[in-house]
């Protein structure tokens, strides 16, 4: 059995990796893995999928560093449509949301873990608010690890979708609302076994 962390990205991955450090049981760090059935999942693996907003997500991937064409590379991980980035490298928040086409593949994504009848590993989803409510505790004890969670202290995001303009916030609405709403009406932390 190994333990892995999986997300979209945006959701401070690196922070939780740096807080337990060497404490994994056999470490997996695969956080943007797309295929929910990958054969990096040994049976009986023990999977937390951490997840956040697609709101904050976007503007996060948004915010990134432009020398490194962040969407793209970032895309291509989470096996989304890096090509339509490719194409559109100088791209703006603001244009990416006033076109409907959803390249990130943000719903699908967590959807191959969530809705995922193949699974053979057991699984953890959590939504990034739940880090605020619960910390690290949840992971911890789905991994069974020998770890004080009270060591990971909780950071607001810089990417806060609250904070943005009026403008920002009606195109987020248009092109995810319907997303976000999804989203909302997930559990803080789920479990699943297999």
């Amino acid at each position: 059995m190994k333990n892995f962390l999986i997300t979209q990205g945006c959701t401070g991955t690196y922070s939780i990796i740096g807080v337990l450090g060497g404490r994994f049981n056999n470490p997996q760090i695969n956080h943007h893995c797309r295929d929910s059935n990958s054969n990096i999942f040994v049976k009986n693996s023990r999977v937390v999928y951490l997840l956040c907003n697609p709101y904050d997500y976007t503007i996060s991937s948004f915010t990134r560093s432009k020398e490194v064409l962040f969407n793209i590379s970032h895309t291509r991980q989470c096996g989304g449509d890096w090509k339509y980035f490719e194409d559109r490298k100088d791209q703006t928040l603001e244009e990416y949301l006033a076109d409907p086409y959803d390249a990130f593949k943000y719903k699908e994504h967590a959807d191959g873990y969530l809705n995922n009848t193949g699974r053979q590993y057991n699984l953890l989803f959590m939504r990034y608010e739940a880090l605020s409510e619960y910390g690290i505790k949840p992971l911890v004890d789905f991994w069974g690890l020998d770890v004080d969670p009270s060591i990971y202290k909780f950071k607001q995001r810089k990417s806060d979708w609250t904070q943005m303009s009026e403008e920002v916030k009606l195109l987020l609405e248009n092109k995810y609302g319907k997303v976000m709403e999804w989203y909302e009406n997930l559990p803080l932390v789920q479990k699943f076994g297999v």
